[in-house]
């Protein structure tokens, strides 16, 4: 609706403007000439016919002020502008008028709707557009990355966090142009911050695209100068690329982790999500071998071929442990082992991959983790074993 009425209330100031539509004082009625009307080159786009005719009107400080809020977003705060605008050499008070005289004549004239108390929104995503074409297309990274840089420069440490996803969008947008390698991890950093905000709001796509343009500013030789934010970036965007569901990206990606973690237990998260990958893929065959693999690594070693001794010494272990007098169950202490905390994540993983190809395996992994969580204590996933364990008593 606001579009409707913006498109006619521009159209008729554009006619008025050309002098195709006046009001006579001595008739007391609008004139038109309908004829000259239809003979206007009209674009099939309206509103960016008007946007642009509106646009080529202003003048040169008020475009510079559209082009740097059209790099804000369809939503903006005015100081977030002001900073935007403010350069090192500008006085703070100077830059708050100009800033000010901008935002009313904006909103005075259609480009923006004042929201709240000083905040703002383009009237159209078109008109937001057309002012982003006003910066020519050889100098928009450049442009991106000045914003980035001068926010960071003015924003206090809340500010920033509060502002991350503006700072990060433009800096990525401007990225290639950051030669310094101190720079990039810097810049690395923010977008690993950016990311994890998006994944506490579950906007995994966007966490994932964060992760990545971080990954994207290291080299080789941040496993080793920038370890834990290296080995971070990974590891969450590992976590982001499996709940989207793009496995190819991720299984291109564990590489990298795998290779130059310094150690086995960094690279268990990394272990862990290419499991899932592979289970939710439905490739549990592979993905039970793997876990087979890392769960001797843990000191837990699961046999493949069940035999039935085997099968009834698993299951004698865990009933001698329940039968034990001075056992409750609701008593145990809390699993603290990280080694046996990760022994159960995986062995859950296979638990829930061979219940339906392998019953044999999948009651091991039972009185596995039954045992686990009796000698090393409970973990979050000790209430499920135990309820598996009570299912097979049963059946």
């Amino acid at each position: 609706c606001c579009g409707i009425i913006l498109f006619i209330w521009k159209f008729l100031a554009y006619l008025h403007d050309e002098g195709l539509l006046s009001f006579s004082m001595t008739h007391r009625q609008w004139l038109y000439d309908l004829s000259k009307i239809r003979e206007e080159e009209i674009q099939q786009d309206v509103l960016l016919h008007i946007t642009e005719h509106m646009i080529r009107h202003v003048s040169k400080q008020i475009q510079i002020g559209l082009k740097f809020a059209a790099c804000l977003g369809p939503f903006f705060d005015g100081n977030v502008l002001e900073m935007a605008i403010k350069d090192r050499n500008s006085d703070a008070c100077v830059v708050a008028e100009r800033a000010k005289t901008m935002l009313e004549f904006c909103v005075n004239n259609g480009f923006f709707r004042a929201v709240g108390p000083n905040g703002y929104a383009w009237a159209h995503d078109q008109i937001q557009q057309a002012a982003y074409d006003l910066i020519p297309l050889p100098k928009r990274d450049a442009f991106h990355l000045l914003i980035s840089i001068r926010i960071i420069g003015e924003a206090s440490p809340s500010e920033l966090e509060d502002l991350i996803y503006i700072v990060v969008d433009n800096m990525n947008r401007g990225s290639k142009l950051i030669e310094d390698i101190d720079q990039r991890h810097d810049a690395a950093s923010l977008n690993l911050q950016a990311g994890e905000k998006s994944l506490q709001a579950s906007a995994f796509h966007s966490a994932a695209n964060f992760f990545m343009s971080g990954i994207s500013l290291l080299e080789d030789e941040s496993w080793e100068t920038h370890y834990r934010l290296t080995l971070g970036l990974y590891d969450a965007a590992s976590e982001a690329l499996f709940v989207t569901g793009d496995f190819s990206k991720l299984s291109f990606l564990i590489e990298k982790p795998l290779a130059n973690a310094h150690s086995f237990e960094d690279k268990l998260n990394t272990h862990n999500n290419l499991i899932r990958s592979l289970a939710a893929s439905s490739k549990y065959e592979e993905g039970t071998m793997k876990c087979f693999d890392i769960l001797a690594q843990l000191g837990e070693s699961i046999p493949t071929d069940i035999t039935a001794d085997i099968y009834r010494d698993e299951a004698l272990q865990v009933k001698r442990l329940l039968n034990r007098k001075s056992l409750d169950l609701l008593s145990l202490p809390l699993m603290t082992d990280t080694q046996k905390m990760a022994a159960m994540q995986f062995m859950n993983h296979v638990l829930l991959m061979t219940w339906s190809f392998n019953l044999k395996l999948n009651h091991i992994l039972v009185f596995r983790m039954a045992s686990l969580s009796i000698l090393h204590g409970i973990s979050n996933l000790s209430c499920f074993a135990f309820a598996c364990y009570g299912a097979w008593l049963v059946s």
